[in-house]
């Protein structure tokens, strides 16, 4: 609020108690049954009842003034004072231990908010066919959080909204229009409630919003007067509160005074007049909801000062309090009213000022300790003061004596006692802190640092959760507004299209329901060294996870690394689906290597699928029937060679994956016995060759029923081959098959869910 517009209020408040109002001046809830009719009749008495308002909270005004004054740097000591008391040249700094404070406690909540790569978890509604449902439920959180997160005010609110939540425990957020999804935030200073409100909006019977509107942002309501006159804008009376805050230079007449012409106003702000802009000052308005006798919420909008008539109002328009206004308090104070809630800012204020006060001193105590005092014993031998150096001595001025001084060791007075108050402002600060534990720490393994960031995330856990919990209600209601299609503005337009061109259409985003709609939180409560440990213990049980659940846990690792922006290089959100294709590939893999064939391996192949469910078996079947005799190691070694030497590559990539150590000790003991075999039965191959090639160096005659019966097992090795080839081929025609057929279902399936087939 300007400062004119607010010492205006406080010179109406003060010239008479006729102003003023109560809530006696409203009817009773349920006092009248009709739901066209409101208990809030006057802009008059709804004003007078916010002067008392303004009035009751006068002294906690100043209090909160003070807190504010402290985090902004002010120093402890007022200067006028000091200078008055010829305390001028004290030490009045403010060191700002209050700032780094909040500087620590605002790094968790916005770690809360940066780390998170979907602000919100969305569920879709029954209609919505399941094949469907996951993908489209995804789509829409993505896009969601892209429009959050492009709207410049969004960041800028956030941040507010947890500066007012930490500093004062109280913060709030407030919809000035019934339609849109946009919020503002404030603090007690802008939204004035009753003392005795309880800390809850549920309970709240009335509430107040400060605005500051500049001009023409006004006139953007009204621009169509029949329009805004069945949105619920009165138009005489914004044209008439803009007349009255209007500066500019044109000018009319009216009954012998002067007063800005509406015509001309209005042909400077279509005409784009920067002085329209630059020259007027803002309008001070206030947002007014009143529960209305059905327990809804009626909106209506007045001129902080001097108000005739309700520039807006639209009788329940809310069906609950949190479709118009959410509080984020911490706790719910001492008495269950908002106005007892405390923050940081209070906890620590007698803290921070002691610690100024007393480091101001010790500051003085130096300087003090680090010169020479000096006593004129005139006011002339003050005048004439002067030193004289002579090589290593020192002569001063005639008239002028050294005193003797004696000050006191602050190393042994202040140092304790400012340890003491930073210990005891540490505790009162239960906030988490991104830090881990400090230099010199006695901690003496990983697990004892674990516990220390475990004690600090519980002590945060109460204030964390409570901010989340009306985060999350927030969240909800802002997605109500985007999917209920009552938002027309340019950013939810492209939010939907930007939806379609994913394949999730209008009809579908529709189907949200808000009051499944949730705020997610971020791993860690808010600090990175949390994260870390939570995510190493999340890794140590991976081995039970699913391919899926492994993945979000590598891209969790890698985001937390290098932020969710750069995780996509390394673990992709959707990689693409390589399942069917590999399965395909290592089947048609193992015909080669039967046969002898080197293959190579790809780095970028699903290495886990391609020997789990490809080669190992057909590995480890064929190191069997040469184990027990039944197929000829002569022919078989060039295929268990192969073999070999392809599982090999593949495992090399796939131990990299820490999940898969257990499966990669398993096949590293059959790559031990296979490696055996092969080496083995190797040399009694070579072996042969050499006594058959020193046979028929001699001229010894080579037996023939030997090589016939070699012939023969070669013959029958490769009709085996022949026939298992021709098995998997016919296998795999069947599957391949089989999967056209179930996709053809799930289309007919899908076509009639959605109404489109016959």
């Amino acid at each position: 609020m300007a400062a004119k517009g607010l010492s205006t209020i406080k010179r109406s408040a003060d010239s008479g108690s006729d102003l003023l109002g109560t809530l006696d001046d409203f009817p009773e809830i349920n006092q009248k049954p009709k739901d066209t009719d409101t208990r809030f009749k006057s802009a008059d008495k709804a004003h007078g009842l916010y002067l008392s308002l303004l009035r009751a909270d006068e002294s906690s005004s100043v209090q909160r003034s003070r807190v504010d004054a402290m985090y902004d740097g002010v120093p402890p000591y007022d200067a006028k004072v000091l200078k008055s008391t010829g305390q001028g040249s004290r030490t009045n700094l403010n060191f700002g231990e209050a700032q780094r404070y909040l500087d620590i406690a605002m790094s968790a909540f916005i770690d809360l908010y940066s780390s998170l790569e979907n602000l919100v978890s969305v569920q879709l509604g029954p209609g919505v066919p399941d094949q469907l449902r996951t993908e489209a439920e995804a789509v829409i959180a993505e896009e969601l959080t892209a429009m959050l997160r492009r709207n410049p005010e969004f960041h800028s609110n956030y941040q507010r909204l947890c500066t007012e939540f930490i500093k004062h425990g109280v913060g709030f957020c407030y919809f000035e229009s019934p339609n849109k999804w946009n919020f503002r935030v404030g603090g007690f200073y802008d939204f004035v409630l009753p003392r005795q409100t309880p800390a809850s909006e549920e309970q709240v019977e009335v509430a107040y919003g400060r605005r500051e509107y500049m001009l023409h942002e006004l006139y953007e309501f009204i621009k169509n007067p029949e329009k805004a006159e069945r949105m619920g804008w009165d138009v005489e009376e914004t044209r008439r509160v803009i007349l009255r805050n209007a500066k500019t230079s044109v000018r009319g007449r009216e009954n012998g005074g002067p007063t800005p012409s509406w015509e001309a106003f209005q042909r400077e702000l279509k005409n784009n007049d920067v002085l329209t802009g630059v020259a007027n000052t803002t309008v001070s308005v206030v947002h007014f909801w009143g529960r209305e006798h059905h327990g809804k919420i009626s909106h209506f909008i007045f001129a902080e000062d001097d108000p005739k008539n309700w520039m807006f109002k639209k009788l329940n328009k809310f069906q609950t309090a949190e479709e118009a206004f959410i509080f984020f308090t911490y706790g719910v104070g001492n008495n269950g009213t908002i106005h007892s809630v405390r923050g940081q800012g209070t906890r620590i204020f007698p803290h921070v000022q002691m610690l100024n006060r007393l480091r101001c001193n010790t500051a003085d105590g130096a300087m003090l300790a680090s010169g020479v005092m000096i006593q004129p014993d005139s006011e002339r031998a003050l005048q004439n003061l002067s030193f004289t150096f002579f090589g290593p001595f020192s002569v001063l001025s005639p008239n002028v004596n050294v005193v003797e001084k004696a000050i006191p060791n602050l190393t042994n007075t202040a140092r304790p006692v400012i340890q003491d108050m930073e210990q005891q402002l540490a505790a009162n600060v239960d906030l988490t802190t991104t830090y881990g534990p400090q230099k010199g720490s006695p901690y003496r393994n990983v697990l004892q640092v674990e516990h220390d960031l475990a004690v600090k995330s519980s002590l945060s856990g109460a204030t964390l959760n409570l901010f989340h919990m009306s985060w999350s209600r927030l969240m909800r209601e802002v997605v109500r507004r985007v999917v209920s299609g009552s938002d027309k503005s340019g950013e939810v337009k492209a939010f939907y299209q930007r939806c379609a061109e994913r394949g999730v259409l209008p009809d579908v985003v529709e189907q949200v329901m808000p009051d499944r709609t949730f705020a997610l939180r971020a791993i860690g409560n808010g600090s990175h060294a949390n994260r870390l440990v939570a995510l190493r213990e999340l890794n140590g049980i991976s081995g039970s996870f699913d391919e899926v659940g492994r993945r979000n846990l590598i891209r969790d690792i890698v985001a937390t690394r290098v932020g969710h922006d750069l995780a996509d290089r390394y673990a992709p959100v959707n990689p693409e689906p390589r399942l069917a294709v590999d399965a395909k590939v290592s089947i048609l893999e193992n015909d080669q290597l039967q046969r002898g064939e080197n293959v190579p391996v790809l780095d970028n192949e699903l290495h886990g699928m391609h020997l789990l469910q490809g080669h190992v078996p057909v590995f480890s079947e064929l190191l069997a029937t040469v184990q027990e005799g039944t197929a000829d190691p002569v022919q078989a070694l060039p295929a268990m060679q192969a073999f070999y030497n392809h599982v090999t590559e593949h495992l090399k990539l796939f131990s990299l994956d820490p999940a898969a150590q257990g499966d990669v000790a398993q096949i590293k003991q059959l790559m031990q016995v296979a490696e055996e075999w092969i080496v083995n039965t190797g040399r009694k191959v070579q072996k042969m060759q050499r006594e058959a090639a020193q046979q028929q160096s001699e001229g010894q005659p080579i037996d023939q029923s030997k090589q016939a019966a070699l012939q023969m097992r070669v013959e029958e090795h490769q009709l085996k081959m022949d026939i298992a080839r021709q098995k998997a081929e016919l296998d795999m025609s069947i599957r391949q098959a089989k999967h056209q057929q179930e996709l053809a279902m799930n289309d007919a399936r899908n076509a009639v869910d959605m109404g489109l087939g016959g």
